[in-house]
Formats: structure tokens, C-alpha cells, sequence
């Protein structure tokens, strides 16, 4: 009898230890692994866009930091990117029927991608990606789109100061450091994995929603480092606060996607996911309306975001 229930136990640890080698805890950004895939669309060759092609209606939300619909006035100068040009050439040169849904806020966007109503969005991609698992869409980043610098990619930069005595990342040790929250992947999951990974621990973090709230503490003294997006002071309400002249960037993070055009597979099908990328793509360039101000689109770059875990 004894040595029938030591087999029975040694089954029982032998049966939890094989569960917890095959079951990890997630792991937290920069750990090289993540729960996301890939996020680029790889296009079927095969599949041209051509007028020929029975129609393809498409819905999608947009929040795009340099379109004048979702912009914020304070930059009308950079923000004067119309989509409607764009709409009449894919309707007309490639039966493609593209239907947008404006939203200014952020967060009206989040709303608008979890009810499930659009076939995607453009916007910046982690708005879409981070509630994949919850609402099971099939997203993928048809193609990214290049802002008026010609500049596809965004980091998250830390910066102080100008006459701070803080120079570089080892100096934010015991110091009050300001971040973004989880919806912002340059400017909390990025950052956050960096400090973790370098063994740097600020005195206090502090999470605000947006980069003037950053910005903000920096110049009332509040804290001694903020995590801004790296176009904030050229590109948003901040441009009305301060001047770029008036901090330094002492670190950033790596290079994210700054704005996709993103489709949910689940709805749209890989062929005509194709047809659309292929259309956008040979709109680039010199075919671009001018309304667009930029050359339009490239291929996605590889991306699979990894978040930070607390």
C-alpha cells in the first residue's frame, strides 16, 4: 500500500512539473519571445490589382496623426493629409471601394476596433493589435504608411531638460521618471523593457496618458525624465507648450511602426487583402495626389511586438 501511493505521488509531481515546462508564464518585452505573431501581411504574388476585378468594399476607422480629419489644429501646417484623392483613384482604377470612419480621439478609435464593425483601421498599430486576443481579430499590416518626412517608423525618446544635469540612461537611477501607459507601446512597453533589461530603477514612475502631460511635469519640475513619442514636439498640442530647443534626448527606444493600414483577415480575404496592398503600393510614389502630402506606402516592415509585462 505504501509504495502504492509514492508512485501515485511521484505520478502527481512528474505530471505538474511536465504542465509547468509546457505551460511558461508569458514573458515580458525584449525577452526575444511573444504572444504576438508576425504583423506584416505577406502579399500573394499572384493576385494583381487591376479594374477588372469584381468590386471590393472596404471599412475602416482611422486615426492618423498627420490627416486633417483626426489631427489636432495646433499642427495644420503638417497635418493636411486627405484620403479623398486616394478614395477616387482605388474606386476608379481598382474597384476598390474604401469607406473611413474618422475618429480625433484615441480612444474613440480603441472603441471603434472593438465593436467589430470595420474590416481594420489606420492608425498607429498597437491601438488595433493589443486587443487581438480578447476580440479575436485576424489582423495583419497591409501596408505602412510614410509620413511627410518620409519616415515610416517612430521611437519612444527619453528626454530631460536642456540644463539638466542628467546625460545618459544610468543617470535616471533614484530619479522621478514620467512614462506613457500600456496603450502607448513606444512610450511605456518599449521603455519599461529597457530599464528592466539595463537594471536601472527610477525613485518614482509616473504613467501619463499623453506626451504633453510628460512634458508638462518636465517643465513644472515634477520630473526629471519623461518618455515622450520622438515627433511630439513637432507634431502635436505640444508644439503649443515648448520647443524642441528647450529639451535633450538622452535615450530611445528602437524603431515601431508609426502608422499601418491594417486588415482583419477574419473578414477580408488574403486575395483581396493582396489586391489592396498591391493598389496602394503602385499608387505610391509619383501617383500620389498631392493631397496626401507624402509618397503614400511601403511594404510592412517585420514587426511583432512584444509588451511588457509587469
Amino acid at each position: 500500500m505504501r509504495t502504492s501511493r509514492i508512485s501515485i505521488l511521484l505520478s502527481i509531481i512528474v505530471s505538474v512539473c511536465l504542465f509547468t515546462s509546457c505551460n511558461p508564464k508569458t514573458p515580458s518585452a525584449g525577452s526575444g519571445t511573444s504572444s504576438f505573431g508576425e504583423t506584416a501581411f505577406v502579399a500573394d504574388t499572384s493576385t494583381l490589382s487591376s479594374a477588372g476585378n469584381k468590386p471590393i468594399t472596404l471599412k475602416l476607422v482611422v486615426n492618423d496623426t498627420y490627416c486633417t480629419k483626426t489631427a489636432c489644429a495646433c499642427i495644420h501646417h503638417l497635418a493636411s493629409r486627405e484620403y479623398d484623392g486616394l478614395i477616387e483613384m482605388l474606386k476608379s482604377d481598382y474597384n476598390i471601394y474604401l469607406q473611413l470612419t474618422y475618429c480625433i480621439e484615441e480612444y474613440d478609435l480603441e472603441d471603434s476596433v472593438k465593436s467589430q464593425k470595420f474590416d481594420g483601421a489606420i492608425c498607429k498599430p498597437w491601438f488595433a493589435f493589443r486587443h487581438v486576443a480578447k476580440f479575436k481579430m485576424n489582423y495583419k499590416r497591409i501596408v505602412d504608411v510614410i509620413d511627410p518626412y518620409d519616415k515610416g517608423s517612430l521611437t519612444g525618446i527619453f528626454i530631460v531638460n536642456k540644463d539638466s544635469p542628467i546625460q545618459k540612461p544610468e543617470d535616471i537611477n533614484g530619479k522621478i521618471l514620467c512614462t506613457g501607459q500600456e496603450d502607448s507601446f513606444e512610450k511605456y512597453h518599449l521603455p519599461m523593457a529597457m530599464l528592466t533589461k539595463e537594471g536601472i530603477k527610477p525613485a518614482k514612475l509616473v504613467e501619463k496618458s499623453g506626451c504633453i502631460e510628460g512634458i508638462n511635469m518636465l517643465l513644472d519640475n515634477e520630473a526629471e525624465v519623461a518618455v515622450i513619442s520622438d515627433y511630439a514636439l513637432a507634431a502635436s498640442c505640444a508644439v503649443d507648450v515648448a520647443s524642441e530647443d528647450a529639451f535633450r534626448t538622452i535615450w530611445k527606444t528602437s524603431e515601431i511602426p508609426l502608422c499601418s493600414v491594417i486588415l482583419d483577415l477574419n473578414r477580408i480575404s488574403e486575395a483581396e487583402a493582396s489586391r489592396f496592398q498591391n493598389a496602394l503600393l503602385q499608387l505610391s510614389g509619383a501617383k500620389m495626389p498631392g493631397s496626401f502630402s507624402s509618397k503614400g506606402f511601403v511594404k510592412p516592415v517585420s514587426w511583432i511586438p512584444e509588451p511588457f509585462i509587469k
